[in-house]
């Protein structure tokens, strides 16, 4: 991977093979997450709109890998606002 490459894919997504790749590589990226320094990026309403899409998203294909990571981080989400 070219130091371009690297700048344009900082979190090595290019490169997966199929969904359940993805749905893996993701939830290594959020667990990854949880240690590094946490900084604001949204207000609490966005968070809330956020957490409320990623719910909603997971309850189309419970069993799906990606829908499994969305339900996982809407739950983190509404545990940090408090809800």
């Amino acid at each position: 991977m070219t130091d371009s490459t690297a700048r344009q894919d900082p979190f090595g997504l290019t490169g997966v093979r199929d969904q359940q790749e993805y749905a893996d590589t993701l939830r290594r990226l959020a667990e990854q997450g949880r240690r590094d320094r946490c900084v604001a990026l949204m207000s609490e309403t966005e968070a809330h709109v956020m957490a409320e899409l990623l719910g909603q998203y997971a309850l189309h294909d419970p069993t799906g890998p990606l829908n499994q990571l969305a339900a996982t981080l809407a739950a983190r989400l509404y545990s940090r606002l408090g809800a």
